[in-house]
């Protein structure tokens, strides 16, 4: 076997070696990243909505106390489950008022698990459960 075809082997065989960790890394554990025995409600307007795996990820804008505007993403299951919980890609539109109980996460970034995400109508999607 000549040299050049050795590299080209030892490439490949790093590349699949490498697959699987890097695919670990994308997706995470709830318990991981999220405090399971506490929810705290977040009140904001939509900036996008992705129905993507591995999970579904709301934008939202937060007007805070002193007027500035923080941006918040709250993240739920994959599209699978929540189409058994009555979701769809248009479930959720850009510009609509929402308020999300969730889980936030164990660094205190603005981001959490959604729990429950109701519209300013009264509607309600369920997200997450409470962990026991």
């Amino acid at each position: 076997m000549n040299r050049f075809n050795r590299i080209i082997q030892q490439g490949v065989l790093m590349l699949v070696l490498a697959a699987p960790a890097s695919l670990a890394v994308a997706h995470h554990s709830f318990a991981v990243h999220f405090v399971s025995d506490r929810l705290i409600t977040v009140k904001g307007t939509v900036t996008s909505f992705k129905f993507t795996n591995p999970h579904g990820i709301v934008t939202f804008n937060v007007t805070k106390e002193d007027g500035s505007v923080e941006e918040w993403r709250a993240e739920t299951n994959s599209p699978n489950a929540l189409r058994r919980r009555g979701w769809t890609k248009d479930s959720i539109k850009v510009g609509e008022e929402i308020e999300i109980l969730g889980f936030p996460t164990r660094d205190g970034s603005p981001y959490l698990r959604i729990s429950k995400l109701t519209f300013a109508d009264g509607r309600e999607l369920t997200g997450q459960a409470q962990q026991d």
